[in-house]
């Protein structure tokens, strides 16, 4: 019977120092990068040494001391979303010119889930946090605040909070509006909506935006043409053969997730856009421009928004007492041909 390996003691930086032939505090300058003059030769005898033992800085001991990790994180609600992975591939981008690594993390809509993620972040001392909150809950932020960790609330905003955060979005209403727009300036009245029945404001915003629109052309509002359902592209089947029943003759489709369901839907059962239902798609997944006739869709600032939150971010570690500052992005339309003129139906 073999007994246990006995444990590996750590190298420490004493043990660095014995070993280039230095004092402890030469080893500290070395790794430290402060900004001392050293010998060229001495710092490569360190480096070589630390390299030989497998000396590996202690970079939790290095932040408790006021030290920068040098890692940031991305907390958000729906990685499976091109809307959120698209604008944390930017911000990753970014971060690492400054000189970060970048965590990415996924509560999956789960505000207990988030609640365990950001306490795992901060254990790890993480030097700043972009957060899309779950279900757009507040509560998790104070976990940051506590810990004086710089932070970035991405999309969804706490309208009825007491407290101001570091905010970076995009106009959720007017998305909404000018999707309805496109098809109330095609000559289209009876108009549907479709998307997530979702306790979040934002989302919950695109509703008012079609409802604006309809109002402004002077069309009565009708709640039965709004349909919500799930986040999936099942519920989208089932909201699809709603639309397909409703005598509709243009819709708004207002989440690109169920959107994908409706789609399906009427390509299995022969309905043909725009020439007997026009649409109009609020986002632009990698999918949409493979469709054909190809949509016309709502266009939302991803560049815009992920550069914005990571230059808050990376200006918010460097000045941690700077007032919160709130930053709103406009969407555009983006043409296509899945919107045919009223005048022009059979």
């Amino acid at each position: 019977m073999t007994t246990p390996a006995k444990a590996r003691k750590s190298v420490t930086i004493k043990d660095v120092a014995r070993k280039a032939g230095t004092s402890i505090a030469t080893v500290s300058y070395v790794f430290s990068n402060a900004e001392r003059y050293l010998r060229p030769e001495l710092r490569e005898r360190v480096q070589a040494a630390a390299a030989e033992i497998g000396y590996v800085k202690n970079a939790a001991a290095s932040s408790i001391k006021g030290k920068r990790r040098g890692i940031l994180a991305i907390v958000v609600a729906q990685f499976g979303n091109s809307f959120f992975t698209r604008m944390c591939v930017e911000i990753v981008s970014i971060a690492r010119q400054a000189g970060y690594v970048v965590t990415l993390c996924n509560s999956d809509e789960d505000p207990e889930q988030e609640r365990i993620i950001l306490e795992r972040l901060v254990e790890q001392r993480i030097d700043g946090c972009i957060l899309c909150p779950a279900l757009s809950l507040e509560a998790n932020t104070e976990l940051l605040r506590r810990h004086r960790i710089p932070y970035v609330i991405l999309e969804r905003s706490f309208p009825d909070s007491s407290m101001t955060h570091n905010f970076v979005g995009h106009d959720n209403f007017q998305s909404g509006y000018l999707a309805t727009l496109q098809l109330l300036a095609a000559g289209h009245r009876r108009i549907a909506f479709s998307g997530w029945d979702s306790p979040i404001p934002n989302v919950r915003e695109r509703v008012d935006g079609y409802q604006a629109a309809l109002r402004e052309y002077g069309v009565a509002v009708d709640n039965e043409l709004v349909l919500t359902d799930e986040l999936s592209a099942d519920a989208g089947r089932r909201m699809g053969a709603q639309l397909m029943a409703s005598g509709v003759s243009a819709a708004v489709l207002g989440h690109h997730e169920t959107a994908k369901g409706a789609l399906l839907h009427f390509q299995d059962h022969g309905l043909r856009w725009p020439e007997d239902l026009s649409l109009v798609m609020i986002g632009t997944p990698e999918w949409a421009g493979v469709l054909l006739p190809q949509l016309t869709c709502i266009e939302r600032p991803e560049h815009e928004m992920a550069v914005a939150s990571a230059e808050l971010l990376l200006s918010s570690i460097e000045a941690p007492d700077h007032p919160p500052l709130s930053q709103l992005f406009h969407c555009t339309a983006k043409e296509g041909k899945s919107v045919l003129a009223r005048s022009q139906l059979p």
